[in-house]
């Protein structure tokens, strides 16, 4: 009998265990009125992952019940939770930070509204205009007609390999561009401790890394930011 109430009690700890071990994935958001939500760090800190919020402040982590969770960023004041029930039943969970005392460099929005083709409603608005060089391309490939000895000549002398360099170039560079829209400028200066007057020219410095292109198509802000940590220690100690 008394060995039947020890396995008894035996499994009933290996069910309670089995219950809090059970990995779910917490979604939440994180929430404020006067900082960026974007690149805040949430780690988990039972199991050491974690990811970062998007622009919109949303994040999604792997967790399991009692699992502590930490929130951190440069503008935000260090937050812990531990995970409960109550708040993986929640849809999208809701965490609010206080922003620290230091104060951060004040951005000014300019709010005016575009003027463009479309705007007007004039005609072939839509129409998607290629770059110069892309067109440069175009007409030394082709010539005026298909008689012409333009595609010949410009491949002898080099132009077209020189114009094809320039749309790598171009194209690296609107890459370039789309990231830094993915972070704003104080994450930079922040967290990565570039100078504000030389994003550019890290960025630049990340361009010529050949992971780059796959870096900027991954939609996974973790790996993301990841690439740009690395990037920016090395940019700081030989630049």
């Amino acid at each position: 009998m008394k060995y039947i109430c020890t396995l008894l009690l035996l499994l009933v700890a290996a069910q309670n265990t089995s219950a809090q071990t059970k990995i779910e994935t917490l979604k939440g958001r994180i929430v404020s009125n006067t900082q960026d939500v974007i690149g805040v760090y949430v780690l988990n800190k039972t199991t050491n992952k974690g990811t970062i919020t998007s622009k919109t402040g949303n994040f999604s982590i792997p967790v399991s019940l009692k699992d502590t969770i930490m929130f951190s960023a440069v503008q935000f004041k260090n937050k812990k939770i531990v995970v409960t029930q109550k708040i993986l039943d929640y849809k999208s969970f809701l965490v609010n930070l206080d922003e620290t005392l230091e104060e951060l460099n004040e951005v000014v929005l300019d709010n005016r509204t575009l003027i463009t083709a479309k705007s007007l409603g004039l005609p072939n608005a839509d129409v998607e205009v290629l770059p110069l060089a892309k067109r440069e391309l175009f007409a030394a490939n082709n010539g005026d007609n298909y008689l012409s000895l333009d595609p010949l000549l410009n491949f002898l002398s080099g132009r077209t390999k020189m114009l094809k360099d320039r749309i790598k170039r171009d194209d690296m560079y609107a890459r370039s561009k789309e990231l830094r829209t993915r972070f704003v400028d104080s994450i930079f200066s922040k967290n990565l401790k570039i100078p504000a007057s030389r994003i550019e020219e890290f960025m630049l410095y990340c361009e010529y890394d050949p992971r780059f292109k796959g870096i900027t198509e991954n939609k996974n802000e973790l790996v993301v930011w990841d690439f740009l940590r690395q990037k920016s220690e090395l940019f700081l100690k030989f630049k």
